[in-house]
């Protein structure tokens, strides 16, 4: 009597977890996989290939970390005078 009290909970959580998962999959899966799919797609095959290459360069246009840094001080010491 115990097992199968055991084994109809165990199979009612399964099915759920399974609807559950269906139901994310549709919802959000879809577009994920296929942003992740289309993002592959846009990088080049290789990483050591230079600013030449078909494909657009995610590091090419990086600016200078001391730069960056300046402008971050600047902005906390204008955030700490109101």
């Amino acid at each position: 009597m115990y097992l199968n009290v055991i084994l109809t909970i165990f199979v009612v959580v399964q099915v759920a977890t399974l609807v559950l998962i269906y139901k994310w999959w549709d919802k959000y899966g879809r577009k994920l996989f296929t942003s992740f799919t289309d993002m592959k797609k846009g990088f080049s095959d290789n990483p050591f290939v230079g600013p030449t290459s078909k494909g657009p360069n995610p590091f090419g246009n990086i600016p200078d970390m001391s730069q960056m840094m300046k402008q971050f001080e600047s902005m906390t010491k204008n955030m700490g005078k109101k």
